[in-house]
């Protein structure tokens, strides 16, 4: 094996990344090589300065500061006018006394009707209220009301508004609403922390819970692949790559591995969807020789060494 295969494996050795025949091999070499054994110490010196980093110590004086900020952002917001004297000023301002009565009678309308039928039907967001499951709905906020169209004769109005409401949700994590709920987090949520516990936690369910529910099965695997296919955080990528293993031997699973060897930068995740799929069971059918070939190309041509040699050592594991 040629020396700079070696020195490559340094860094993959701290970290605890070869297998145990690669680990063998490369202490066989330090006992005999200088060069790569006094690089490893320097690796390992730095390694230990990394590890002995400690962060700076937030001083008491700015964390008051930061809280009498927030207890200030606080006050204003709750000075705030709530959404009856919004829709009353823009109505003064707007509409004549004799269309402010009539519309006042729809703006209730409109509101209790809401009220009525979103939160106490059976459907909350499109989500089923079960017996495991709990959701309970806050107060809700009108934002971006728009007037569109008034008549002062006839007293006709048409006006829109986005509602905001803040959800409460209890329920155990093989819930088909707790599962739905995290699925559109895993997607959608912008705070990196919260999208990644969402992942987590769908990695978390049991084996029966989407048993007669294969629609629901879609949605929650279609959700993780399209975190792991687009989300711009490894960790979370990473993570939905762990909670996608319990769906193979599925197809549309396969090929986002797949994906994942043929495009994948970062070489642990690459390495990762190599390590998941279980070839020998896919081995005879067009879709396992689709894997071999692209194992194949990897060990010939990928641009990271130690992904062509585990894409050598998985071909060798195949044909044994």
């Amino acid at each position: 094996m040629k020396h700079k295969q070696y020195q490559e494996w340094l860094q993959l050795y701290l970290y605890d990344e070869l297998s145990e025949d690669e680990k063998k091999l490369l202490v066989q070499h330090l006992n005999t090589c200088d060069k790569c054994r006094a690089e490893l110490e320097q690796l390992q010196s730095f390694h230990k300065i990394l590890m002995s980093y400690q962060p700076s110590q937030i001083s008491e004086k700015l964390l008051q500061k930061a809280r009498n900020d927030l207890q200030v952002k606080i006050y204003e917001y709750s000075k705030r006018k709530n959404i009856w004297r919004y829709i009353a000023d823009a109505m003064n301002y707007l509409l004549t006394p004799k269309v402010q009565v009539a519309i006042g009678g729809v703006v209730v309308g409109i509101l209790i009707g809401y009220f009525v039928f979103r939160f106490q039907g059976e459907k909350i967001f499109g989500l089923k209220q079960t017996s495991t499951s709990v959701m309970e709905a806050g107060e809700s906020r009108l934002t971006n009301i728009r007037f569109l169209e008034r008549n002062a004769q006839t007293g006709d109005v048409e006006f829109s508004f986005d509602a905001v409401v803040p959800m409460h949700v209890r329920g155990n994590v093989d819930d088909e609403n707790i599962q739905k709920v995290l699925a559109r987090i895993a997607v959608s949520e912008e705070n990196i922390g919260t999208r990644l516990r969402a992942v987590g936690m769908l990695g978390m369910k049991s084996e029966e819970v989407y048993k007669g529910k294969p629609e629901l099965e879609n949605e929650i695997k279609l959700a993780l692949i399209t975190v792991l296919l687009h989300d711009e955080n490894l960790g979370v990528r990473r993570e939905a790559l762990n909670a996608l293993k319990q769906y193979l031997p599925d197809t549309s699973v396969v090929r986002a591995f797949l994906t994942i060897i043929r495009n994948e930068k970062n070489v642990s995740l690459k390495i990762a969807a190599i390590n998941a799929i279980n070839i020998s069971e896919l081995k005879n059918q067009p879709l396992g020789r689709e894997i071999i070939e692209l194992l194949k190309q990897k060990a010939q041509s990928d641009e990271n060494n130690y992904v062509k040699i585990k894409a050598i050592t998985t071909l060798q594991e195949i044909e044994q």
